[in-house]
């Protein structure tokens, strides 16, 4: 695995999607955390495993487009979606074994630019504070265990 994240116990996970269902990238060095070597509490890493399968599901559905372009998109971005407060659950059972957090960034489509920026917690609406992850992972909410990008 090239990019390998060597942070050791500094490490935070960020539940974010990419196109491999085998790595989750760190949010201290952005470097690359292999799923099945995290280690945590059972019924966390049940449900991590969980939401990895559901959220990249989502996504290649996302990616495909056609006629589940808008929904995929809906289910990625709504911070109330299931798989968004599967990944919320997730995070809030790892953290105090591992910080971890769930990526937040809006998909834009082909049409539209989206503001990258997460200036309030698409879970709760509150203003963001400093998550003192990557700039990619700056901003989140604490409470909600959600980041997003600062850069």
């Amino acid at each position: 695995m090239s990019d390998a994240c060597k942070c050791g116990s500094k490490q935070s996970i960020v539940l974010s999607v990419s196109l491999s269902r085998d790595e989750v990238p760190c949010g201290s060095c952005g470097g690359k955390i292999e799923v099945d070597a995290i280690k945590g509490p059972r019924e966390a890493i049940h449900l991590l495993k969980r939401w990895v399968d559901q959220a990249y599901a989502i996504e290649m559905l996302w990616f495909a487009s056609g006629e589940y372009e808008d929904w995929a998109k809906g289910e990625l971005d709504s911070g109330k979606s299931k798989v968004n407060q599967l990944g919320r659950q997730v995070a809030q059972k790892l953290t105090p074994t591992i910080p971890t957090w769930l990526y937040s960034a809006p998909h834009a489509g082909a049409r539209q630019a989206v503001d990258k920026y997460l200036h309030h917690c698409p879970a709760c609406n509150q203003p963001t504070d400093s998550t003192g992850l990557i700039s990619k992972y700056g901003l989140g909410c604490a409470k909600c265990r959600i980041a997003g990008s600062a850069e």
